[in-house]
């Protein structure tokens, strides 16, 4: 009886799991979208897809890999109060993976164009990327779904903006809003409103202006009249293209997300991560490796969480600049910062706008000019003892020191000598 019991409880759970539920609606809700998307054929299929037991394992896999980063997110996220499909954006975008592929490339966990982040006033240039700061991309990223929430006022429209851009969003909502409306009132397509809207909406495919001509559209007809919906837009956009197909695969795949999230499928979203970043502001010509060895701390760890500094030391051109440590370094950090040195920057000037740029000087602090090294030995030469060593069979630069008692390295620097290479007669130089 137990075992029956129990096979039919897996059968139910199955089920369950692979059926949308009224559970649901809540991401639907969240995310300000009609309850009857539900039932969306699209939806279902991309529900389907996602919620095998492989695809659960994937997806968790790549937030339990980038714990730190998803934490990151997941936090901003709540902060915002974003909804919660907002969270999935860099699954999608980068497998929360911080990474660039180039300059004028996506960069980052929320895969953010050189263009976007000029308007998100995110740094982009030789020295820093802020696109791969984990946290100020992140703030930026929630920014700019905001700034559009706050003209859509859906957050599904939010998320497709995110995607394809405001323009193609919002031209797709107008189009879709006038065609239905002529639907639901055939009698009005010679009426001189609708005339100048059909204009409007021609304009912006020709010549991308007109943004402020496509909201009223959006909002008279869309929403004052009840003409707009996302179902009627979905299945109708194969063949009017209101928005991109991948766009709309796009949002299906946050929303299976957020319900299997929503369901607790996705278990290392809870995960901790290995630490807390601390926000910390690091000198001016600072190296990344000497505040990774005040901290005690791996260089290339140090370096995945800095990843925005591109160069090997803070950038010159301000007081200083932020750098993230974990947070149990930061008083060792306190204790330790003002005992390390700057390296030596030098400006260069870009013969386009005069303006100085900094480059860094190949050099630890402890390397010594080697021209000066040069006169020192000389100056030893001519105020210390010589003596004169004829090599002989058997001989080496180690049974040689330890016969005159002095230093095999210094020995070999005397002498010139890089290699542990000697010849018999060959004349060695002793200095005491």
């Amino acid at each position: 009886m137990n075992r029956i019991t129990l096979i039919i409880l897996i059968l139910v759970n199955v089920v369950f799991a692979n059926t949308l539920n009224e559970g649901d609606l809540k991401v639907l809700k969240e995310l300000d979208m009609e309850p009857s998307f539900l039932s969306n054929k699209v939806l279902q299929d991309t529900f389907y897809e996602y919620t095998s037991s492989y695809n659960i394992s994937y997806y968790n896999n790549f937030i339990k890999k980038s714990s730190l980063n998803a934490q990151i997110v997941r936090s901003e996220i709540e902060k915002e109060n974003l909804p919660e499909a907002a969270f999935f954006i860099p699954m999608i975008e980068s497998h929360f993976v911080n990474q660039t592929r180039g300059k004028n490339s996506p960069s980052g966990l929320w895969q953010i164009i050189p263009e976007t982040a000029t308007s998100l006033r995110l740094r982009n240039d030789e020295f820093i990327d802020e696109r791969l700061d984990l946290i100020k991309s992140t703030d930026a990223a929630s920014l700019h779904l905001k700034r559009y929430y706050s003209k859509f006022n859906k957050w599904y429209l939010a998320l497709l903006s995110y995607n394809c851009g405001e323009g193609r969003v919002l031209e797709g909502v107008a189009r879709a809003s006038l065609d239905r409306y002529l639907e639901l009132n055939p009698n009005m397509i010679n009426n001189p409103t609708i005339r100048n809207y059909k204009n409007s909406i021609n304009e912006y495919q020709k010549n991308k202006r007109g943004l402020s001509n496509l909201y009223e559209i959006y909002n008279k007809i869309g929403k004052q009249q009840s003409a707009y919906s996302f179902d009627y837009i979905v299945k109708n956009n194969k063949d009017r293209s209101y928005f991109p197909q991948t766009s709309v695969t796009y949002l299906n795949k946050l929303i299976v997300f957020s319900i299997i999230s929503n369901r607790n499928l996705f278990k290392s979203i809870d995960n901790k991560s290995k630490y807390k970043l601390e926000k910390v502001k690091a000198n001016k010509g600072l190296q990344l490796k000497s505040i990774a060895n005040a901290i005690a701390m791996d260089y290339n760890e140090f370096k995945n969480i800095n990843k925005h500094i591109k160069k090997e030391v803070i950038p010159s051109d301000s007081r200083g600049y932020n750098i993230y440590i974990p947070s149990e370094k930061l008083d060792i950090y306190n204790q330790r910062m003002s005992g390390l040195k700057q390296v030596a920057l030098e400006p260069i000037v870009n013969p386009k706008d005069n303006k100085t740029k900094e480059i860094k000087i190949v050099k630890e602090n402890k390397i010594v000019n080697k021209e000066k090294e040069k006169k020192v030995v000389e100056n030893k030469k001519q105020t210390t003892k010589t003596i004169i060593h004829i090599v002989k069979k058997g001989d080496s630069f180690e049974s040689i020191a330890k016969k005159y008692k002095v230093d095999v390295k210094k020995l070999k620097i005397d002498n010139k000598k890089k290699s542990n290479l000697i010849n018999i007669g060959d004349k060695i130089e002793i200095y005491r």
